[in-house]
């Protein structure tokens, strides 16, 4: 094990090091956070509200009144969902271009708000004809402008972020902007220098959008069958997303978590740079799967992973610190004590440093087996109906048992998480003690 630890520094620990280090992958990770989160947050709440975890097939009584007045209701109580979580391109596209703006030390807000009005220029069809005439924005529905928005233009949204960034920065390191004279005030000054790089920005945009529409869409150009940038980029990648919701990549992507963790590095911080899109595609197919009344498909999103294999923290630790608390060794027993309050609102920084488990051969082990054995499980109960599919992303705090209910809307969701515990339990505890026999002797002076 010492070796593996040893050949995975040296060879590992560089290649992670560059993926979080690079800028692009820091402001599409900067950007989920910063800006999208909040409005998947939100957007989860109104969600529950909109379809609460009532139990299926109701019809008779107060509960089956109430969930008759939500079915009929549905459509608008979906409303508030659909222009946070639903738009959740847009606010990507808006943190990538400001995180990386910042990055170049340029004005983030303003260059965000240019990738903005961009991507909304790559959200509508372009060059559409109706009787012979070229149309505009009346003859668009809201509902196929705002899908773009979504999910379906997550991919599209992190380029236009980073494009707008890039060409500014191009642009104002060659001088290529309206300058003002210095006793114009700084903010009209500002503004002035964002206008040919929005203008170049848009512009560019509307014509590729242009080709794209024309390109792709099928003939003749009709409003309700053209095609967007986004969609046309999706389709493109569908086997990502696709090859994504598979048991094989869910067990790859926990591996490559835990093995990072193993050497130190935030192996969830890593992963979701990349995977984040992936995710959120299908956590958002199921909402919208939900909403129309067709059952949800899509098993491995972000709250697969955060509500029940990070039990405690990434690695499934919770476990762990009930044993430390119990531990006859004093150094142990004070690390349980620390790692308890965190560790129930999954955060376990205080366990993998302090125990250590990062750099230690012995909990090295339960630390890549706990995670494995438990998304193999949760993945077959999901698979087979038994457990329904994560459709809300509950903050990542969210405590055991509450996350795993909301994160499904069902009780077995709930019962899940117990069953991963007990799993996670029953492989950390013979590792528990190897290593406490080993600190005891230690205390010992042996």
């Amino acid at each position: 094990m010492n070796k593996l630890l040893l050949f995975m520094e040296r060879t590992i620990l560089p290649v992670t090091a560059r993926v979080v280090e690079n800028r692009y992958m820091q402001a599409i990770r900067n950007a989920f956070i910063g800006s999208a989160l909040p409005m998947i947050i939100v957007g989860s709440i109104f969600l529950i509200f909109a379809i609460p975890p009532l139990p299926e097939g109701i019809q008779d009584g107060v509960l089956g009144a109430i969930n008759a007045w939500l079915t009929d209701a549905r459509p608008m109580l979906m409303v508030p969902f659909q222009l946070t979580f639903g738009l959740i391109a847009f606010w990507v596209c808006y943190g990538v271009a400001e995180s990386l703006a910042k990055h170049y030390k340029i004005d983030g807000g303003r260059v965000g708000l240019m990738a903005m009005a961009t991507l909304l220029v790559f959200c509508l069809p372009v060059g559409v004809r109706q009787e012979g005439h070229l149309i505009g924005l009346h003859a668009i529905r809201l509902d196929q402008f705002l899908d773009n928005l979504g999910a379906v233009g997550l991919f599209v949204s992190m380029l236009t972020g980073i494009g707008v960034a890039e060409l500014n920065r191009f642009l104002l390191r060659r001088g290529l902007i309206l300058k003002m004279p210095p006793a114009v005030p700084p903010n009209v000054s500002k503004s002035f220098e964002m206008m040919i790089p929005a203008f170049l920005a848009v512009g560019g945009a509307f014509l590729l959008e242009w080709w794209v529409t024309t390109t792709f869409s099928p003939h003749p150009l009709d409003p309700a069958t053209a095609l967007t940038l986004p969609q046309v980029v999706m389709a493109k990648l569908s086997f990502l997303v696709q090859a994504s919701d598979t048991l094989p990549s869910a067990i790859l992507q926990i591996w490559l978590m835990m093995l990072l963790w193993a050497v130190g590095i935030h192996g969830m911080n890593v992963v979701s740079s990349v995977a984040y899109p992936l995710w959120q595609t299908n956590l958002s197919e199921n909402i919208q799967a939900l909403g129309a009344g067709e059952p949800a498909t899509h098993i491995v999103s972000e709250p697969f992973f955060h509500m029940y294999a990070h039990l405690g923290g990434s690695g499934a630790t919770l476990p762990l610190v009930f044993f430390l608390l119990r531990s006859k060794v004093q150094q142990l027993k004070q690390v349980g004590r620390v790692a308890l309050v965190p560790g129930l609102f999954n955060i376990n920084e205080p366990v993998v440093f302090g125990v250590p488990i990062a750099l230690n051969p012995i909990l090295v082990l339960p630390l890549l087996l706990a995670p494995t054995v438990i998304v193999t499980v949760n993945f077959l109960a999901m698979h087979t109906g038994l457990v329904p599919v994560p459709t809300v992303q509950p903050p990542l705090t969210m405590p055991v048992f509450l996350g795993g209910f909301l994160a499904d809307g069902s009780w077995r969701g709930a019962v899940l998480q117990g069953v991963d515990l007990v799993i996670a339990g029953l492989i950390y505890y013979p590792f528990f003690k190897l290593y406490e026999k080993k600190i005891s002797h230690f205390a010992d002076g042996e």
